[in-house]
C-alpha cells in the first residue's frame, strides 16, 4: 500500500504507506493512528480536512477536494492494513520476544477488553463508511438490521 496526495499552496503532502502516515515532515506510525476520517469543508471549497488522532491528540489536516476518493482509498487500504497487523498480533512486547513459546503464550492477553458500543454510534460510523465509499449500501443495510435487532 502505497498513496501520496500532494498538497497545494499551503497544505502539506499526505503520505500513507505501510509504516504509516507522514504529514508534510511529521510521521505517525500505523499502530498509533485512529478514528481516521474526512470531514469535508464548506460547500464549493477547494480543501477537505483529514482529522484523526495520534499521540494523545487530535490532529487535523487539509488536503485538495480534488483528492477526495484517492485519499478514501487510501483510509479505506490503511484500515485494512492496521486490521490486518492487529489480528496477526503485530510485533510482540520485548519482554515476550525472549521468553519461550508456551511462556509467552500464557504473558500474552487472551481476549481484547469487551467495550460496549451503542448500537446506534455503530450504525452511525457505519453510515460514514458508506458515505465514503469502504462499504456497500447492501452491507450497511444488512450490519444495520443486525445491530438494531430489525
Amino acid at each position: 500500500m502505497y498513496y501520496q496526495i500532494e498538497g497545494r499552496m499551503n497544505m502539506k503532502t499526505l503520505t500513507f504507506d505501510e509504516e504509516g502516515l507522514t504529514v508534510g515532515k511529521q510521521s505517525y506510525p500505523i499502530d498509533d493512528i485512529e478514528n481516521l476520517k474526512i470531514t469535508n469543508a464548506p460547500l464549493f471549497a477547494t480543501y477537505g480536512i483529514l482529522t484523526f488522532h495520534s499521540g494523545g491528540k487530535d490532529i487535523s489536516v487539509a488536503f485538495p477536494r480534488s483528492a477526495i476518493d484517492k485519499l478514501r482509498r487510501a483510509i479505506h487500504d490503511f484500515e485494512h492494513e492496521q486490521m490486518v497487523r492487529r489480528k496477526a498480533g503485530a510485533p510482540q512486547d520485548k519482554s515476550v520476544q525472549g521468553a519461550s513459546a508456551p511462556a509467552a503464550e500464557a504473558m500474552q492477553p487472551s481476549a481484547q477488553p469487551v467495550r460496549y458500543m451503542d448500537p446506534y454510534e455503530e450504525v452511525k460510523k457505519l453510515k460514514e463508511l458508506l458515505d465514503m465509499g469502504i462499504v456497500t449500501e447492501a452491507e450497511f443495510q444488512k450490519k444495520k438490521k443486525e445491530l438494531l435487532q430489525l
